[in-house]
């Protein structure tokens, strides 16, 4: 799967053979024994993940009711499998706070705090498989593909593309501009969730001039994922906070969200001095540079 357009394919003809693409990918995980895995619930929601992304930058050639319905269908099938990936984040985000701090951190009292987690997975993981089996999993994402290939893309161009785009780098500012006035988990995220759809959407038009876009393309990974450690460890402390029996007692409760916030201060730091780099312009200028590094595909 060619997460990209051809440097001569037709904005239109690449953006529903990649929709086309994707929902391949996906039906392609799921199976006739109706036996569902998180594997395959994770990655059902990574590729509408990324259908979403395509969905956004395509807008402005489809009308606001048709956008609106399937984003809010994409964004429901998400939240879905939300419990589940959030619990599995948190045994993930505990190996990463405990491994940057090494050896500080009692690995015998904190590994208490790490079967507790694991606990707690396992019963999201029951909780969810009880709910859902594969073939209900694949009937919600049937329909979401249906839609997908219902729509129609024929006045999709490649400005359009652009424009997209240039609409993305607005909200990525406007989200910084947040960030720095009120550094809370909540701008955080929010900037977090732009930064992911400008990363996906540069992706695709990255053929039509790699050593311009390449480096964005790498920057905005890497914020991203600054910012989405960020989001985790918020979770993290704000789960250990509400449940401290999970740490046995409070003091070691507040051991770990002290570690968390020691850790959030710096990624933050890094992620606003990394945004501020990558945000820099102002979004006209910004347009007009996208225009021109297209190399001319505005058709």
């Amino acid at each position: 799967m060619k997460f990209r357009l051809g440097k001569s394919e037709p904005a239109s003809k690449g953006i529903a053979r990649i929709n086309r693409e994707l929902c391949e990918h996906a039906s392609g995980m799921t199976g006739s024994d109706n036996t569902l895995t998180e594997d395959t619930a994770f990655e059902l929601r990574k590729t509408v993940k990324k259908l979403r992304a395509v969905l956004r930058i395509s807008r402005p050639a489809l009308g606001n009711s048709a956008y609106r319905e399937l984003d809010r269908c994409m964004r429901d099938f998400g939240r879905q499998q939300g419990p589940l990936r959030d619990s599995a984040v948190l045994i993930e985000t505990l190996d990463a706070l405990l491994e940057h701090f090494k050896p500080f951190p009692d690995e015998i009292a904190m590994q208490t705090v790490r079967n507790a987690l694991h606990c707690r997975y396992e019963l999201a993981l029951e909780a969810f498989m009880q709910a859902n089996d594969e073939m209900s999993l694949t009937m919600r994402f049937t329909d979401i593909e249906q839609r997908v290939r219902d729509l129609d893309l024929r006045r999709l161009s490649h400005a359009m593309l652009l424009e997209g785009i240039g609409k993305t780098y607005r909200r990525c500012r406007t989200g910084l501009q947040k960030l720095h006035e009120i550094p809370s988990t909540e701008n955080s995220h929010d900037l977090r969730r732009q930064v992911k759809y400008a990363w996906n959407q540069l992706r695709l038009i990255r053929r039509w001039q790699p050593g311009t876009f390449k480096p964005v393309i790498t920057g905005l990974d890497r914020l991203g994922k600054l910012l989405g450690q960020d989001s985790d460890l918020a979770m993290l402390a704000d789960t250990v906070q509400r449940h401290p029996e999970l740490c046995c007692n409070r003091i070691r409760a507040e051991f770990i969200i002290a570690l968390v916030e020691a850790r959030r201060v710096a990624l933050l730091t890094a992620s606003l001095r990394l945004a501020d780099r990558l945000f820099a312009e102002p979004p006209d200028e910004f347009a007009r540079r996208l225009k021109h590094d297209s190399g001319g595909k505005l058709r």
